[in-house]
């Protein structure tokens, strides 16, 4: 392969790293938390000896089992080398373009290892944060090159990207094929034993196949679900509800020939190798869908099932006050109230694929305790009824950034977050004090007792007795008018009786009579008209 086809090459691994986005994989700066991504480099050796030891081409066919098995946050890269590096193949490339450009690399030359683990090295990010990285060395020998020199820059180059590795905490992974390494230890063993990788040997750890299987199970970290297919090769898949994607992936010890499943939605995308078969499906329909592989021998074959749900956190935020109690001389007094203001908090987690739906609504996960986070104070809380609910104080805050934690160990999580919601503040009620009375008791209570007393007053002049003297015989004297007691009579003129002057008193129908001496007479008359 000439230098200009890997200029090419290069040139269009660029263009893919920028254009081509998995389209299951929303990207990084739309505020999408994965949990702790993961990048793999897969090295492979293209030396000469390769035609020997890996006739059957299962190098490649192991990386493509890799790469097709893993989570849509995982990138990965791919580093060819001979005597020189072959092709570099960067970071989010398409699975597809991958095993393309890996089926097309023809074995020759020498084995510059050290050239092919630092140019593995430049392939990993340095920007992102929280990401496991690791190479996935495949090679059938120790570093050679046509001259000692050669050799020992190699070798030096190789010791340089080791350290390298072991500072970023890139773990190496080696597959050494065949017998070409001799007796005693190979040198390329250092780059596994100082980043505490491992050393998997064709033939003592598996097959290609089953070694790939069990460096991507077991260490590489994402949640999975792995079990046995029977004699048969049957394998029975439950989806859960509310999954973005799911993927099957089967692999076996024996080569594959072909693969039955009854799913019978859309979506579904498989991917064939020399030893393993991958069901990519996206917007499953939940339920029970079985699969069979076929084969001469398929009573070895083995699964891992990865779930992914795309979600993000739907937040409501209901504004509340509160009234404090006030005592009975607070309320009468009129003292305004004082309130307490409240936040009424409801987290649910809404799928992205389309549906829209509450994935926690679902059955399986009520009651399961949830880490959260709000305005970057850390809470866990309980899903009940599909959703999380939290009352907090709201004094002086305006918004909530919310953000979810999930951890399942058996499926992953893309969670965009976190999300912001302002909150809508309600004004306290105005305060209307109650109407003082006082003043108009006050003042109804002096008309009162005014009114009392000229009725006293009225009362008492109302009826009268007034007494008239009649002139004396002897002295001719006017008579004069004298108050005496009241009595009960009103509206009429009474005369009660006249007395004569030697004291007789005389009926008023005898007076004419009596007239010249009379002494006085008495006169009721009632004033009630005045």
């Amino acid at each position: 392969m000439g230098k200009f086809a890997n200029i090419l090459i290069i040139l269009g691994m660029i263009v893919l790293f920028m254009v081509n986005i998995e389209d299951s994989v929303m990207a990084a700066e739309d505020g999408v938390s994965y949990g702790k991504d993961t990048e793999i480099v897969f090295l492979l050796d293209a030396s000469a000896s390769m035609k020997d030891q890996d006739k059957g081409r299962e190098a490649v066919d192991g990386i493509c089992q890799a790469a097709y098995g893993l989570t849509s946050n995982c990138r990965t890269g791919a580093v060819v080398y001979n005597t020189d590096v072959q092709a570099v193949i960067p970071l989010e490339t398409e699975h597809d373009e991958m095993e393309e450009l890996l089926s097309s690399v023809v074995c020759t030359g020498y084995t510059n290892a050290g050239a092919g683990l630092n140019q593995a090295l430049d392939l990993f990010s340095s920007e992102i944060e929280n990401v496991d990285q690791c190479i996935i060395m495949v090679t059938d020998g120790e570093i050679d090159m046509p001259d000692k020199q050669g050799k020992e820059l190699s070798r030096s180059l190789y010791e340089d990207a080791v350290g390298r590795a072991r500072e970023k905490g890139v773990k190496i992974f080696i597959v050494a094929l065949g017998t070409e390494f001799g007796g005693s230890e190979p040198h390329i063993f250092d780059g596994a034993e100082m980043t505490d990788g491992l050393i998997y040997w064709e033939g003592q750890s598996g097959s290609l196949s089953g070694i790939m299987k069990r460096i991507i199970t077991e260490r590489v970290d994402f949640p999975k679900q792995t079990f046995k297919g029977t004699e048969n090769g049957e394998f029975t898949i439950e989806v859960p509800a509310g999954a973005s994607k799911v993927k099957l992936v089967i692999t076996a010890e024996n080569e594959i020939e072909d693969v039955q499943t009854d799913y019978g939605g859309k979506g579904l995308n498989i991917k064939k190798g020399q030893r393993f078969v991958v069901l990519d499906i996206k917007d499953p329909i939940p339920g029970t869908f079985g699969a069979v592989v076929q084969g001469n021998d398929v009573s070895e074959t083995k699964a891992y099932l990865v779930v992914e749900y795309m979600v993000k956190p739907k937040v409501s935020a209901e504004y509340r006050l509160e009234e404090l109690p006030r005592t009975e001389k607070e309320i009468r007094t009129n003292v305004p109230p004082q309130y307490e203001h409240f936040v009424d908090v409801c987290i649910e987690l809404e799928d992205l694929s389309g549906r829209n739906e509450n994935i926690w609504a679902y059955e399986g996960f009520e009651g399961k305790e949830i880490s959260y986070s709000m305005n970057g104070v850390d809470y866990a809380g309980r899903l009940e009824q599909g959703k999380i609910t939290q009352t907090l104080p709201a004094e002086g805050i305006d918004h909530l950034e919310v953000s979810v934690k999930v951890e399942e160990k058996d499926a992953v999580y893309y969670i965009k977050q976190p999300v912001r919601v302002d909150i809508e503040k309600i004004p306290e009620p105005e305060f209307e004090p109650l109407t003082d009375y006082r003043p108009l008791i006050g003042i109804m209570c002096v008309l009162a007792v005014a009114f009392a007393g000229l009725l006293l007053v009225w009362l008492k002049k109302k009826n009268a007795t007034i007494i008239y003297m009649a002139p004396s015989a002897r002295s001719h004297e006017t008579a004069q008018k004298v108050e005496t007691k009241s009595c009960a009579y009103s509206g009429k003129l009474n005369l009660y009786m006249v007395r004569t002057v030697d004291g007789r008193d005389v009926p008023p129908a005898d007076v004419s009579a009596v007239w010249p001496q009379i002494r006085a007479y008495y006169l009721t008359a009632n004033f009630g008209g005045l």
